[in-house]
């Protein structure tokens, strides 16, 4: 048991963790108005003499001036705790949810190291996914990771499991390299089928593939007839550009250290295989979707899978949290409130 402003509670989390980092906000305003009294105090020594510049500032105070920093920064710091969206309470209660089966496939092949999509084409697909999962309710997510092999993450509802599975992942991590599309969809299809033997052959299962098409050394086409064959749907993000873009050579600390070379000593270039990712699609009954540097498509892929069928999962425990960040937003709103209204003057004596 703790609180929270004065507010007990029994237990506490972070639902934006990454939003913390605005919290080095509040240190630099300190900085800035550090360096603010100090650029003050040193034009003033310049204007004259100063028992002079004494007299002349003295209906300054500054321990107002002081006050008001204070005031600023403590606002500064609630703000940013309120965008992490502190949480409290957990009521558990048992809950059905709508939702239908869908398998993530995720290039680590080290094309996916290009940075023609800041900051690379892999880390721009993880983040873009964990969005999409927040926008998720229901659904039932496996994951696939390949590269000229797969490792696999079996479909749950836990999505913070399944955002932990690939968070620090890298294609060094992947011990066969190159790009094998095949070899992803049909580990996708296996972990369906396998969800289709328990009962869930109702439900609309998907296959959402984000690579760079560049396929190696597998037969992906015809892993698209067998998932036509079952009803599911692929769809198909294709990630980097279409005139190409050099590949990184990173070390094991992955540090970039140059680029790629072929056995002729000339760069590898990777480019964009959209003409496999739309047949893919097409087969299927799916949708091929670009992704560049300006624009995505989570929103298009939510939107895409929201036509799809669900049905109803098994009763599960649901852990409700009550928002607390209103708790922070009255103390910053009134500490702003307090330093715009503070008079840095101090009281003339009559």
């Amino acid at each position: 048991m703790g609180t929270l402003l004065g507010f007990p509670y029994k237990t506490m989390r972070i639902a934006n963790p990454h939003m913390l980092w605005l919290l080095l906000a509040a240190p630099t305003v300190v900085l800035a108005y550090a360096i603010a009294f100090a650029r003050r105090r040193r034009l003033l020594n310049r204007l004259g003499e100063p028992a002079l510049i004494a007299r002349m500032a003295a209906s300054v105070s500054v321990a107002r001036k002081v006050l008001a920093a204070a005031l600023l920064v403590l606002a500064v710091a609630f703000l940013a705790l309120a965008l992490a969206r502190p949480q409290a309470g957990g009521r558990a209660r048992l809950e059905k949810q709508r939702g239908l089966d869908l398998v993530v496939a995720l290039d680590f092949s080290k094309s996916m190291l290009a940075k023609d999509i800041y900051p690379s084409r892999l880390e721009r697909a993880k983040r873009e996914l964990e969005r999409l999962m927040d926008r998720l309710a229901g659904d039932r997510i496996g994951l696939v990771a390949f590269a000229g092999e797969t490792l696999t993450y079996p479909p749950t509802t836990d999505y913070a499991a399944v955002k932990l599975f690939w968070r620090d992942m890298t294609p060094s991590d992947i011990p066969v390299g190159g790009t094998a599309i095949g070899r992803a969809l049909k580990s996708g299809l296996d972990m369906l089928k396998r969800l289709r033997a328990q009962g869930g052959e109702t439900r609309g299962q998907v296959i959402l593939l984000l690579t760079d098409g560049e396929d190696t050394d597998s037969e992906p086409m015809e892993m698209a007839d067998e998932a036509a064959k079952l009803g599911v749907k692929v769809f198909a993000v294709g990630i980097g550009s279409r005139s190409g873009e050099l590949v990184p050579e990173v070390n094991e600390e992955g540090q970039a250290q140059g680029y790629i070379k072929d056995r002729e000593g000339k760069y590898v270039t990777s480019r964009l295989g959209e003409d496999l990712l739309s047949k893919i699609a097409a087969r299927t009954g799916g949708e091929y979707l670009r992704a560049d540097a300006r624009h995505f498509g989570v929103e298009a892929i939510e939107a895409a899978l929201a036509g799809l069928k669900r049905t109803e999962n098994e009763a599960r425990l649901v852990k409700r949290y009550d928002e607390v960040c209103e708790y922070l937003l009255l103390p910053a709103f009134l500490l702003l409130l307090g330093e715009a209204c503070l008079n840095q003057r101090r009281r003339r004596k009559t």
